[in-house]
């Protein structure tokens, strides 16, 4: 399925009762392997809880204060368009520090975690996708972590100082990121276009595929549970540049959504800080 990531998509999911929420967040408990077929012994385990992976380092986000959304979110007028900030109203907020991964997770990462994950021999570096978010929560569950809320992705991306991307104010370019104006059509290896990355080290939050990430009202507890809560971040390779900026959002995808331009990244809240 093709999905260009774009403020305009309305996306729509009905209301889904608490039992059915909560038989599809159980996947998230399974143990590493537990269902997935029979694990090949020639691959590695993904990492316990708590130990830093070797294929996906984490980095440090400390705590801070930023404002989210975007100043002008009240200037384009036109319905539907997909450049309208209606949804980007800003807000003073603060962040607890977290742990981010590197980059996005890639195939041979999830490959540890689901042994019938199957990609083309020289894709290992590139980042999975067609993964629901149910699918990746379930996989940042397996390595203790979860997968970011908005306002934790959007600190990361923007920093204390309110970046407009990532990596800073200026402009996107082919060299920096990976959106729609550039080859190949599809995703590519994670890492090698570091201008992108943010001050921290933070690569990929812009370009190459949009991440999953949890609405901050998001109650897994809550029943009924409103499918509509799940949200993505950071634009794709199917991206013009304004969805490249670190405001921008999708709104209203139900969990069980998929694509081949959407991944994810896992985060940690730092010990002590748990919520």
């Amino acid at each position: 399925m093709r999905f260009a990531f774009e403020g305009s998509i309305a996306v729509r999911a009905a209301v889904v009762v608490g039992v059915l929420f909560i038989g599809g967040y159980a996947v998230a408990q399974r143990t590493v392997g537990s269902g997935n077929g029979p694990r090949d012994p020639a691959t590695p385990l993904p990492p316990q809880p708590g130990v830093d992976d070797p294929l996906n380092r984490r980095i440090l986000i400390e705590a801070g204060t930023f404002t989210s959304g975007s100043e002008d979110w009240d200037t384009i007028v036109a319905p539907g368009s997909p450049y309208s900030k209606r949804d980007e109203y800003p807000r003073r907020r603060t962040v607890q520090g977290f742990w981010m991964q590197e980059h996005e997770v890639t195939n041979e990462e999830y490959r540890r975690f689901d042994a019938r994950h199957a990609f083309a021999s020289g894709k290992e570096r590139r980042p999975v996708v067609n993964v629901t978010w149910r699918e990746a929560m379930a996989y940042a569950v397996s390595v203790g972590g979860s997968l970011p809320t908005e306002v934790q992705w959007e600190f990361a991306a923007r920093g204390s100082e309110g970046r407009r991307y990532p990596w800073g104010n200026s402009e996107p370019t082919c060299e920096r990121v990976h959106f729609r104006s550039c080859d190949p059509r599809g995703p590519i290896e994670v890492m090698v276009r570091p201008g992108g990355a943010t001050p921290e080290g933070i690569h990929e939050l812009a370009g190459n595929v949009a991440e999953w990430v949890t609405p901050i009202w998001f109650d897994p507890g809550r029943t009924p549970v409103n499918d509509e809560s799940r949200r993505l971040r950071g634009g794709s390779f199917l991206s013009r540049p304004f969805a490249l900026r670190a405001a921008h959002r999708v709104n209203y995808l139900h969990s069980g959504f998929k694509s081949e331009d959407v991944g994810f990244r896992v985060v940690w809240p730092l010990e002590g800080e748990r919520d």
